[in-house]
Order: C-alpha cells, then sequence, then structure tokens
C-alpha cells in the first residue's frame, strides 16, 4: 500500500512524518466520520478541531502531539490537511495527494525523519 508523508515546520526544521503501513478499519470509520464533518462545514468549535488532530496523530502513532501539529501546520492549510489525511485513510489517494502532495512510494512507507 501506499504511504502518506506530511511535513510539519518544528523549531525552525521541516520534519517528515509517514503513515504506517497497517491503517485498521476502525481509522477508516472514524476518517469517513471527520470527512464528513469538514464536507458538510460542521467544524464548530476548539472540540471539534482537537477531537481532528487528535485523529492525525493517532494515524501517524503519536509521533507529534496535537500542539507540534498545530504549531508546525500553517493555520491557512490545518482544516486542508487535516482532509487530506482523512481522504488517504478512506482510500482517496488522489485526493490527498492533491491536498497534501504527500504520496510516497511502497517501499519508502512508514519510515519518519
Amino acid at each position: 500500500m501506499e504511504n502518506l508523508t506530511i511535513v510539519l515546520n518544528l523549531e525552525g526544521k521541516e520534519k517528515k512524518f509517514v503513515t504506517p503501513d497497517f491503517i485498521s478499519g476502525l481509522k477508516f470509520r472514524r476518517a469517513a466520520e471527520i470527512a464528513e464533518k469538514i464536507e458538510t462545514g460542521q467544524v464548530y468549535d476548539g472540540e471539534d478541531l482537537d477531537s481532528m488532530i487528535s485523529f492525525v496523530c493517532e494515524l501517524f502513532d503519536h509521533k507529534f502531539t496535537i500542539e507540534e501539529f498545530e504549531e508546525g501546520t500553517d493555520s491557512r492549510v490545518l482544516l486542508k490537511t487535516i482532509y487530506g489525511v482523512t481522504c488517504f485513510v478512506i482510500g482517496n489517494i488522489a485526493k490527498a495527494s492533491e491536498l497534501i502532495g504527500g504520496e510516497l512510494p511502497k517501499d519508502e512507507g512508514g519510515k519518519s525523519n
């Protein structure tokens, strides 16, 4: 399977994080719920956003915290990045790549720096 990479700007440096090779069906369910909220404009408050960012952190095996994700992601693409991650999980690789541009070949999967 293909992997997705996101880049966070942490401590003045760009750090890459790659999705694991296996993504469970439970994460698919959560990604579908988050994608629906974003698509229908139902992101109402900080709790919703925290829940969405927490999902991204879980997906990347907690290699970064909620705070690091928020600090390391440009505010203008924060929701777009979350949506791209959810698209990747539910199998819309082309949309995820369009939103994030972080698609990797299989042989580089699961590795982060």
